[in-house]
């Protein structure tokens, strides 16, 4: 396993040009191809949209990790967000909803914000939108990166792809379409590890 030094971020900066100089780092160590090493530096990009959208300021830790032919971007905190704070924050909409909530990232991102709220062995649909709750497990379970894993892209998938009567379909399958993470990124989860809440990127790289 490679892993380059954890980078400290806070939700909001700008910390883009440092992060993807390690995420070229990364792919140097990894001796990815140029297509593998691409698609890091697009996933990187992406992950860093999604944190300036967090609400509030959370003290955040990027990391890249690298096992066999799997390039992994992590984002893990201890910040516990305060829920009133968040719902305050949404007042000030003229709706009163979260609007980054649409698109892949929005919805990776409010799990990720959600999760954070949690109370250690809370259930995250007693949080949960009811969006959020397409593409929670049926059963809450451990992951090899993970002690406890709440939302993950491939289930997002596999309810969007069973919900084909539904009014929403058309527009949550417009989404991955358009997603890069969606089209690019072999999984993404989110959950708790050692205490900390976790977001994961995994990219299975396709030119080894």
């Amino acid at each position: 396993m490679k892993k380059t030094q954890e980078i400290r971020l806070v939700s909001n900066g700008d910390d883009l040009d440092a992060v993807l100089d390690e995420a070229a780092k990364f792919s140097e160590s990894m001796n990815l191809a140029a297509k593998d090493s691409l698609r890091v530096m697009l996933l990187t990009e992406e992950t860093m949209g999604m944190i300036k959208t967090l609400t509030g300021e959370m003290e955040l830790i990027l990391s890249f990790i690298g096992q066999e032919d799997e390039c992994i971007i992590r984002v893990e905190t201890d910040t516990m967000m305060n829920i009133v704070k968040k719902e305050n924050i949404l007042a000030v909409s003229s709706t009163g909803k979260n609007a980054m909530a649409k698109g892949i990232m929005g919805k990776v991102r409010d799990a990720f914000e959600t999760a954070s709220m949690m109370s250690g062995g809370s259930d995250l649909s007693a949080y949960s939108s009811p969006f959020m709750v397409t593409g929670m497990p049926m059963n809450v379970y451990p992951d090899r990166l993970m002690d406890r894993v709440y939302w993950t892209l491939d289930g997002y998938k596999k309810s969007v792809e069973d919900e084909e009567d539904s009014p929403e379909h058309k527009e949550r399958w417009d989404e991955l379409e358009k997603s890069i993470v969606s089209n690019i990124a072999d999984d993404v989860q989110v959950g708790v590890r050692n205490g900390h809440v976790v977001m994961t990127i995994i990219y299975k790289c396709k030119n080894v």
